[in-house]
């Protein structure tokens, strides 16, 4: 086996990036484990990335150690073209220890220890789905977003995605979450969804949760 292609599994905490007003040139806007070993790994460029929700918490990963393209950056921010996913706008970056890390596509992330103030515990590996948006009422009667695939399967939205349309179909990049059971949200099976959008959704986006 190659050695990019074993499997490992990693004990951090989670440092997560906000996009900041008022900053000149180009932002890192993802999420780096800083592992108890010394060693550090960007996991996410996106600022909707699941991982956010983890920020400053101690987890527990497994994933694969990958390489990037892009150019490097000196200093500790860096970029990506919104609207296209991964690999193919990635920068690398020095850390706030100073450090080049190291990238890893993450098969699960986990809180090392669940809190009452956690709203998800535990994060699946990503994948590819095509399908819809559309509203779904729970028992309560209250109205959520769901996410319909083609193969009709329905799943609830853990979060609130940029540029969500309901009825209109969508290739979108989705990560199988499991909630706290502090958060009170109606029973089913949730995916946090990330679905292609544009510069205006992103800012919007940003109003919506500064």
């Amino acid at each position: 086996m190659d050695e990019h292609e074993k499997t490992l599994r990693l004990d951090g905490i989670v440092r997560a990036s906000g996009f900041a007003s008022g900053v000149q040139g180009k932002q890192f806007l993802g999420v780096i484990i800083e592992c108890c070993d010394g060693g550090e790994w960007i996991v996410d460029y996106d600022e909707q990335s699941p991982y956010h929700a983890f920020a400053d918490r101690q987890v527990v990963v497994s994933g694969t150690p990958c390489e990037v393209s892009g150019r490097h950056l000196s200093g500790t921010t860096s970029g990506r073209k919104q609207g296209n996913r991964r690999m193919s706008t990635q920068h690398l970056i020095r850390t706030a220890r100073g450090q080049t890390p190291w990238h890893l596509r993450v098969s699960t992330m986990r809180l090392a220890a669940i809190t009452p103030d956690a709203e998800i515990v535990a994060v699946g590996a990503e994948q590819r789905l095509c399908g819809r948006f559309e509203r779904a009422t729970c028992r309560s009667g209250e109205s959520t977003l769901a996410f319909v695939t083609l193969e009709g399967d329905t799943f609830l939205v853990a979060n609130d995605p940029a540029g969500a349309t309901v009825g209109r179909s969508v290739e979108v990049c989705a990560y199988p979450v499991q909630l706290s059971t502090s958060v009170p949200r109606p029973p089913g099976r949730y995916l946090w969804i990330i679905c292609p959008c544009s510069a205006d959704d992103i800012w919007e986006w940003r109003r919506r949760h500064a």
